[in-house]
């Protein structure tokens, strides 16, 4: 039998050589370990605010650890998203944000910041529409009849939108563009003001977030034309997509997406991706969204990445030649 002297001295050989061993050979711990960081590069409050804060809530009861959310707004959402790319690729600090994110970048006069380079896409979580709306005085009540009406008023007409170089704004580029009209855009500092200046009559047209539309087209204080996608808005099933009537390149919805530093471990990926396209089924959250006017969708890493890519490219090219910059 070994002497005890012996086998005290097998024990520290063993125990120093596994503590030697290279962090790669270790096998690799479970995650989540630790507390998981969501930056949302908004203020709180907003939509992507609170979708976040209930997907990270749910994922809290989930993984067994802390999802806390981090807002950090500014530069047309990029100071945040640029925070969140430099950060560890370990899956401790995600990114729940919009399509801005990749139309900021082409509206800086140097764009050095590449979404689709700096980031691992996780997966689309919720999609929601962009909408036209006019002043009930305004005698249009399709896009076409607008069209009509503000050709037989030369100068009359502009649209108002929720800031230069948005989402709004490029749409309105877009369907000036293809109907020949050169209404004037008018960039609010939000939505709020522009809506204000519409149901007060000081601009018969604004291009809205459909959310921020819904009570006063009840209150009847608006009319709706159409709305972006690609198809009718599950919150507006009785109004139109631009699809449907002809337009061309209004056919997309404005995604909400989660997000990781490039370079973030696949495994990783794909089990932050599955576990939230969980939560995205649940009913409950999918009620509380759809009141917001977010249809929950959820997507493999490997097509929202496929998304990403397509958008930025088509953004870009929209922004160049519309000369918008937001600079």
């Amino acid at each position: 039998m070994k002497s005890l002297a012996y086998r005290l001295y097998v024990l520290v050989v063993f125990v120093w050589s596994a503590a030697a061993l290279p962090a790669w050979a270790q096998a690799p711990a479970a995650y989540p370990g630790r507390t998981v960081t969501i930056t949302v590069p908004f203020p709180a409050g907003g939509a992507t605010d609170i979708l976040t804060r209930g997907i990270a809530q749910r994922l809290t009861e989930k993984w067994g650890q802390s999802v806390v959310v981090d807002n950090k707004p500014g530069g047309a959402s990029l100071i945040g998203a640029e925070a969140v790319a430099r950060s560890a690729p370990d899956g401790y600090q995600l990114m729940l944000t919009i399509s801005t994110l990749i139309q900021a970048p082409h509206l800086r006069s140097q764009n050095t910041f590449n979404p689709v380079q700096a980031f691992s896409p996780i997966t689309e979580v919720a999609r929601t529409p962009l909408i036209m709306v006019v002043h009930p005085d305004v005698k249009a009540s399709t896009p076409a009849e607008l069209v009509t009406l503000v050709k037989s008023q030369p100068g009359k007409f502009s649209y108002g939108t929720y800031g230069t170089g948005s989402s709004a704004h490029l749409y309105g580029f877009i369907f000036n563009k293809q109907t020949g009209l050169d209404m004037e855009h008018v960039a609010y500092k939000g939505e709020a003001p522009s809506v204000n200046d519409l149901i007060g009559g000081q601009i018969p047209i604004v291009i809205m977030s459909g959310v921020g539309a819904v009570p006063n087209l009840k209150a009847g204080k608006m009319k709706a034309l159409a709305v972006t996608g690609p198809s009718r808005a599950p919150i507006f099933p009785g109004v139109p997509s631009f699809k449907e009537l002809g337009y061309t390149g209004m056919d997309d919805a404005g995604w909400f997406g989660l997000f990781a530093p490039a370079g973030t471990p696949k495994s990783v990926v794909d089990k932050i991706s599955t576990d939230v396209r969980a939560v995205l089924t649940e009913s409950a959250l999918k009620e509380r969204m759809a009141a917001l006017g977010l249809e929950l969708t959820g997507s493999s890493p490997e097509d929202f990445q496929l998304t990403v890519a397509a958008d930025y490219k088509k953004w870009s090219e929209v922004v160049k030649e519309s000369g918008i910059s937001a600079n």
